[in-house]
């Protein structure tokens, strides 16, 4: 059994109190059979130089990265039942966030691996249930929605597009006629175009030429989705044409 899983791994960030959190999550989590790995541990290192927003620099990032390796080879050698599913980085601290079955084989090989490293105070918090990972990793719609972006961006920057270069972007809606109408007239007055408008097909596409910049990108598409929703219609994502 892989204490990691392979495959299929997001980050975001956001804003908790007065600290910004950086996640980084296995996005399949919610399909594992939680009652196999009833419990949550989440290992905690103190990051001994944070920066400005709690976070880490090299080269103590790569400290943190080869401790975390070591971490999984203990855990993978002595068999324990139980998989790493999160990584938090906030308020100067690393938290490795797992799911597991019990504790009795999980905390003899933390231990022993703890003691490697005299220089960090690390501690292990333990808990019941999957509340955690859900209420603190598990991104909300909006987190959702900046993924969604990144990921078409990337996409789009490994087939060869030039980030730099203005995009045609073109956002997609359904819904009902009246609604598109509405949305189409107040995105003309915001620079958009209008690629297609079938109204009974209930399909609405509007263009703006942007970089492929996710945070600008992500401004629109927030804009999208809250006015998508006064308006009773669905915002379907958006796409464009490699420019290289």
């Amino acid at each position: 059994m892989n204490v990691v899983p392979e495959k299929d791994w997001e980050t975001y960030c956001y804003q908790s109190k007065d600290e910004i959190v950086l996640v980084t999550f296995h996005a399949s989590a919610d399909k594992i059979v939680q009652k196999e790995f009833p419990y949550c541990a989440r290992v905690l290192i103190p990051i001994h130089e944070s920066n400005a927003f709690g976070g880490v620099e090299r080269p103590e990032a790569e400290v943190l990265w080869a401790m975390e390796d070591r971490l999984v080879e203990a855990l993978q050698a002595h068999k324990v039942a139980c998989l790493l599913l999160g990584r938090l980085t906030h308020g100067g601290l690393r938290e490795l966030v797992f799911q597991l079955a019990d504790w009795g084989t999980f905390r003899p090989a933390v231990g022993k691996w703890m003691i490697q490293y005299p220089d960090y105070q690390t501690d292990v918090s333990e808990h019941d249930g999957w509340e955690f990972f859900f209420e603190c990793l598990w991104p909300s719609p909006t987190g959702w929605l900046f993924i969604a972006d990144r990921r078409v961006v990337d996409n789009l920057v490994r087939s060869g597009s030039e980030p730099s270069k203005p995009h045609l972007l073109q956002f997609v809606f359904h819904g009902a006629a009246a609604g598109l109408e509405s949305l189409r007239e107040r995105l003309l007055q915001r620079a958009y175009t209008v690629r297609d408008f079938k109204p009974t097909d209930q399909t609405l596409v509007m263009a703006l030429s942007l970089p492929l910049e996710v945070n600008r990108i992500f401004e629109e598409t927030s804009a999208h989705t809250k006015a998508a929703e006064e308006l009773g219609l669905q915002y379907a994502g958006w796409g464009c044409l490699i420019v290289r």
